[in-house]
Parts: C-alpha cells; structure tokens; sequence
C-alpha cells in the first residue's frame, strides 16, 4: 500500500523538518511505502529564504544580522535543503498552490496530514485555512489526520463552517493537544484522540542514526530559545554557574544567552539534534527541544514562552510534560520558586521512558487503525 503524506517539509524549521522525515518514517514501520507531497506554498519559500522582505525595523535588523554572519546562514540553509534531499522520500512532482494539486492530483492509496500547525489559518499569507491541508484533492479516497495543530485554543467563528466541511471528509481523526481535539468534538462531535508529536514514535537509536558522527566531547550547556530569552537569561546564568558549565547557545532567535562560550547559526536538522545528543544540560523554549532532551535523556528546563503564558492549559508543552510526569521541568520566566540545589539531578528516566513508550504504543495503535 502506498501512503502520500502531506505536512510542513520544506520549511526551514527544525521541528517542521525533523517531524515530517519521523512521521514519513512511522508510516514505514507498518511496512507500507509513504512518500511526502511536495507541497510547498510560495509564503513558505518567502520564510526560509536568507533575507526577508521588505523595510520594517526588524527585517532591516534580520538582514544585517544575516550579512554579519552570512557564510554561517548559508550553511545552515544548504543543510535544511540536504536533510530534505537526503532522508525524505518526496513525491515525483512539486506543487505550489491548491490549483496545482486539484489539476493534476497525486495517486495513493491511502492520504494523510499531520503533523505540526497545519490546521492553523493564522500562519498562513493571506490568513485562511488552507484545503490542500485537509486533503481536498484526494477525492472520495481515504483521509486520515495524525496530529495536526490549530495552533490556537479556540478557531475563529469566520472558519467554523469551513472547517467542519472539510473535517467531514476524514475516516480518522486526531489531534496535537488537547485543545485541538476539544475543537474537533465541538464541530463534528466526533473524538479525536491526543497522540503524540511524530518525533516522538521514532525512540533514541532511531534518532542517533539521524545524528552527525563526530561529537563534542567538552560538556556544554546547552541554550535553545525561540524567542528572545531575556526573561530566562538569568536563570540559566545561574544553573550554568551551580553546574560549572559553559554556555553554547543555538541562536533561535537570533539572539544569545549573554555570556555563552558560542553561538550557534549554522546548524542543520542533522546538526540540531547532535547539539542536544551531546549536551550536558538544556535549557529551551521550544516544543521540540524539549521533546528531543527528552529522547536522549538529557536533564533539562523548558520556559513556558510569552505567548503561550496567556494560554488555558492544553497548549503542546503543557500536554507533553503533564503526559510523562516531567511538569516540574517546566519554568515560568519571572518563576519565583528556587531551583533546586542539583538541578541535573531530578529526572528518573526509568519511569518517564515507561510512560513514553506507553504513550508511544497508543499513538501507533492509532496511526496503524487510521491507515488500516
């Protein structure tokens, strides 16, 4: 059975990269072939080129900043094209619009959409939910959705009608968060279960074939921050102080940790996860360096993000770390609380991986039913 697959791939996003080469790979365990559609919208080639558009404060800023350090971005950029070239199985044809797909749509025998914010009409230019995401092309041929994401807590009432029609297409339903699944029930009344992000099914060997060979062998800690980590930089200052580790900081956001040993802009997919295999210690405000502390067994704390402080519970983070028992990992930017004496010392990892890989199980049963 051949298996087409369709989910944010080309974006150069760690996360959206590394999700999408996992879920293609999870499809593969059943034995069924699986390729990736290679849809890629012309507002996603826009956000991963090296230089933005237009005059805006920030993009003048980005810009500089990207000429300052230009042979390092475009490393970085020749990788994300490379582990897309080299680990992802991609359909025969790009398509770049819904009108290409509807014209001359791909032939599989089973379809499916997932993960990431698929489902989210806000990050797309113009805003609007985008039918090619709901499979709109695949006919009357069998749909299935793995952990697609609102990326929002409640959908707009302007999208309600729309949504529900093309979630009426689908054999099989889940969601990211709990969030999602909750929107789901609302408009069709059907459940939608919570599995896991795709990165996730895959365990540690998976992921260490994935890894770059050579190693860091100096033990760093390591910062990962999506947005601007001022609000945490004192934090990690301190643990870095109390754990006598240095400081590398993977530059998310452009912008380092004062006082880190180096920084990071050209790393990869491949490379991102080697940063993290070899660390010490994370700190981060993102999904999936969190996820991935989580597959190596590393000690970490993951900082709630600004914009997710004003969310209900519910939000992906929340989910996953309330899911394995790790909610302690989980610091607000002004925290309050002290840290303990040896943060490096609080996770048993026995107990998180048997509630992971329970999780795990779950998940595949459900992807293994949808597909079926």
């Amino acid at each position: 059975m051949k298996v087409g697959l369709i989910t944010f791939h080309y974006a150069h996003h760690y996360g959206a990269q590394l999700q999408a080469y996992a879920l293609q790979k999870a499809v593969e365990k059943f034995g069924y072939s699986c390729e990736i559609i290679d849809y890629v919208r012309p507002d996603t080639i826009e956000g991963s080129s090296l230089f933005k558009k237009g005059i805006s404060l920030g993009a003048v800023l980005s810009n500089i900043h990207t000429l300052l350090h230009l042979p390092s971005f475009r490393r970085r950029r020749q990788r994300f094209n490379d582990f897309v070239k080299e680990r992802m199985k991609l359909g025969g044809k790009r398509y770049t619009s819904l009108e290409d797909l509807m014209e001359n749509p791909p032939a599989y025998d089973r379809y499916l959409c997932g993960s990431d914010q698929v489902w989210n009409p806000a990050i797309f230019r113009p805003e609007g939910l985008d039918p090619a995401f709901f499979l709109a092309f695949a006919g009357e041929r069998k749909k299935a959705a793995y952990a697609p994401s609102f990326g929002m807590s409640s959908i707009p009432m302007r999208y309600a009608a729309s949504l529900k029609e093309y979630l009426s297409g689908f054999s099989a339903l889940s969601a990211r968060e709990s969030s999602g699944s909750e929107i789901i029930r609302e408009l069709t009344g059907r459940d939608a279960e919570v599995v896991l992000d795709p990165t996730m099914l895959l365990d540690e060997p998976d992921w260490q074939r994935v890894c770059p060979d050579e190693r860091r062998n100096e033990p760093y800690l390591l910062c990962y921050f999506i947005s601007d980590p001022a609000p945490y930089s004192e934090t990690v200052r301190r643990i870095s102080r109390m754990l006598k580790l240095p400081i590398v900081t993977l530059c998310g956001s452009r912008k380092p940790i004062p006082g880190s040993k180096s920084r990071i802009y050209d790393a990869g997919p491949k490379e991102f996860l080697g940063l993290i295999r070899d660390s010490a210690f994370v700190c981060t405000n993102s999904f999936h360096g969190t996820a991935f502390s989580i597959i190596f067994k590393k000690d970490f704390y993951c900082f709630e993000s600004a914009r997710e402080l004003g969310r209900p519970s519910g939000t992906r983070l929340q989910n996953l770390l309330g899911r394995l028992g790790l909610e302690d990992r989980l610091l607000l930017p002004a925290h309050g609380k002290s840290l303990p004496e040896s943060p490096d010392m609080g996770i048993d990892y026995g107990m998180v991986m048997e509630k992971l890989e329970r999780e795990r199980q779950k998940s595949m049963d459900y992807l293994g039913r949808a597909l079926e």
